[in-house]
């Protein structure tokens, strides 16, 4: 399967604790923050779920306004409604700790938590050749999308999900020899891009991963196996150690 863990970190702003229709605990929290990029501060909003008792357990002790770390995965979730198709990507979440001594500041909307972490590690393939341009500017932009697989035990299968790339400068540069289909580990950072539906006029949004590092991957080829070396794994004599073992 492919990497994929996410690292959040913000003040809980708020948390939902409710029960789907088969009774599964299902907690949503969202966290906020700002990360430290050069001399400014970028704003940040998490929206987590967690799922089972642990999440129910949760739910008792969190405290709006505390700092908490976020473990989980990035899920892509699609449908078709009435004719409609939508999309999103899901943050799904796994652990979940609170921060002592966190920098929290109070601001107009409400408390922040200042230094907060936002970290992406994904591994896949490109789904298109990256588009690359030059803004106004002439800074390299470049704009891909990423295809990548996790295991669904509750399913007991693997599930593909797709998140959009966006690469400034010298990072863009470096996705102009990748193509479709070039495996890729990445490291970055989500943002969320907001704009207005012209036809229905309401509010979309879309999460984007800026990536902040890629390193090509290249498979490795299983070594043929020469005719007169003995097959271990998988012979009868192995079988058989193993038993004993």
């Amino acid at each position: 399967m492919s990497t994929n863990l996410v690292l959040i970190s913000g003040v809980l702003s708020k948390h939902t604790l409710r029960y789907t229709p088969k009774g599964t605990p299902l907690l949503e929290i969202s966290l906020i923050g700002k990360r430290a990029v050069g001399e400014n501060h970028l704003f940040s909003r998490a929206d987590f779920t967690f799922y089972g008792k642990l999440a129910e357990h949760w739910a008792n002790q969190l405290v709006d306004g505390q700092a908490y770390q976020a473990m989980g995965r990035l899920v892509y979730e699609s449908w078709e409604a009435d004719g409609v198709k939508g999309s999103r990507l899901r943050l799904v979440g796994e652990e979940l700790f609170k921060l002592e001594n966190a920098d929290v500041r109070q601001e107009e909307k409400g408390p922040v938590l200042y230094g907060a972490e936002n970290r992406v590690i994904l591994s896949g393939g490109l789904t298109a050749d990256p588009e690359i341009r030059q803004t106004s500017l002439k800074t390299p932009v470049a704009r891909a999308s990423l295809g990548f697989s996790s295991w669904d035990a509750s399913a007991g299968q693997a599930r593909s999900h797709y998140i959009e790339l966006e690469a400034w400068r010298d990072l863009a540069v470096q996705f102009a020899d990748l193509k479709k289909g070039s495996q890729v580990l990445l490291e970055g950072s989500l943002k969320t891009e907001v704009w207005e539906d012209k036809e229905t006029k309401t509010r979309r949004y879309k999460r984007v991963l800026e990536v902040e590092r890629v390193t090509p991957l290249a498979r490795i080829r299983s070594a043929e196996r020469d005719p007169e070396e003995p097959q271990v794994w998988g012979s009868t004599k192995a079988k058989t150690q193993t038993k004993a073992a």
